[in-house]
Order: structure tokens, then sequence, then C-alpha cells
């Protein structure tokens, strides 16, 4: 099994984690304008440029671990015609994207020429390559996966609060220090840190039995 902390995957993990976060981010500034919302493409967010999105703290745990993170998402649902609906949309819009690049990275595993035939120095360039397309599927997963989660800031919190009714919005808006709280309990404390070191290799040593098939 490939190690995920230490210093050699570090190129990998990086890059991975700028297309995923790039492009998670882009996806959700690119929906909620489609759908009324112009907040995040005039805060210059509907962009491909990774530097736009990225927070200086989020790209530095990278180095340290699994998970980083980039600039909160400006979203005003006031903006929509249907903000219940239209904000669980752009807010689902990120980690779908992400679910799509990891499907992509692992066609793309499976499908990237193996020019056996160009000699053995092209084939290790080939499977160097296909390290970093591991890497690509694994962290997009991840992203996916923790973003979905119920709590603030991630787009879970935002889609389980666009559904439930005004009520427990309300309670919700009442609570987010709290969540936020645990969110960042849960990423510097050790129980946090344990289940961050179970869960990232548990999801990489699963697509890597998904490659060897």
């Amino acid at each position: 099994m490939l190690s995920y902390y230490h210093l050699e995957t570090l190129l990998p993990r990086l890059l991975a984690f700028l297309i995923a976060m790039t492009l998670h981010d882009a996806a959700h500034a690119g929906a909620a304008w489609l759908l009324g919302d112009r907040t995040a493409r005039d805060g210059k967010r509907l962009s491909l440029n990774p530097l736009v999105h990225l927070d200086a703290l989020g790209l530095a745990m990278i180095v340290f671990g699994p998970y980083g993170w980039s600039k909160k998402m400006p979203v005003e649902a006031l903006n929509f015609k249907r903000p219940k609906l239209y904000n669980t949309l752009v807010f689902a819009a990120g980690p779908f994207t992400n679910l799509l690049l990891a499907l992509f990275f692992w066609w793309l595993y499976f499908f990237l020429p193996s020019f056996i035939v160009g000699g053995a120095s092209e084939s290790i360039v080939v499977e160097q390559w296909r390290v970093y397309l591991q890497y690509g599927v694994i962290v997009n997963l991840m992203i996916c996966f923790i973003h979905m989660l119920p709590l603030y800031p991630l787009d879970g919190w935002y889609i389980l609060k666009s559904l439930v009714p005004p009520k427990s919005q309300r309670w919700m808006d009442r609570n987010q220090l709290y969540a936020l709280i645990l969110v960042i309990v849960l990423m510097i404390t050790p129980a946090g840190q344990w289940a961050l070191e179970h869960i990232y290799p548990f999801a990489a040593q699963f697509v890597m039995n998904i490659f060897s098939l």
C-alpha cells in the first residue's frame, strides 16, 4: 500500500488537491450564476485560476495531512427565484463535480496508453503518471465525501439547511458556531486525526483494489 502522508507523496496530493478544489469552487460559482446569483461571479470566483480560490492555511494543511480547504464561497440565496431548490443545487454542484472528476481520473488510468512497444523508459513514465491519477481519484472522492457531511462550513450543512423547515433553519443559524468548532476540533484533535488517518487510507486502498482488478 502506498504512503499517503510522507513528503514523497506531497506533489501528487498537492496537484490533485489544486485540481479538485479549483473545479469544486468553480462549479459552485458557475451553478450560482446560471441560477441567478452573480455574487461569486462578481467576486472573481467563477474562475479556473487556483489562486482566486485558495486559502493559505487550507493549502498548508495539505503538507501535513490528507485534507485542506479553499476560501468560503459567497452565495446569496435571496437572489434565487426558488431559494431552497437552487441553493441546494449550488452547494451540491461542488461535491458532484469531485465525483465526476474521480470517475474521469479512474477512466483515464485504465485508458492511458502503456507504450510498451516504445521501450521500458516510456512505460515507466506512464506508471508515474498513473500514480498522479490514483491520487486524483482518491483526493476527489475524499473531498466529495467530506463536503457532504452536514457540518458548518461544509456543503452538506448548506444543503441540509435548504431542505429543513424554517424553524430548523433558525436552530442551525443559532448553532452554526458550535458546528464550526466541532469541525475545527475534528481537524486538530487526536480523535479527528485518527478518523482522517483511518478513513483516508481506507478510501485509498479501496481505489487501489479497483485499479488492481
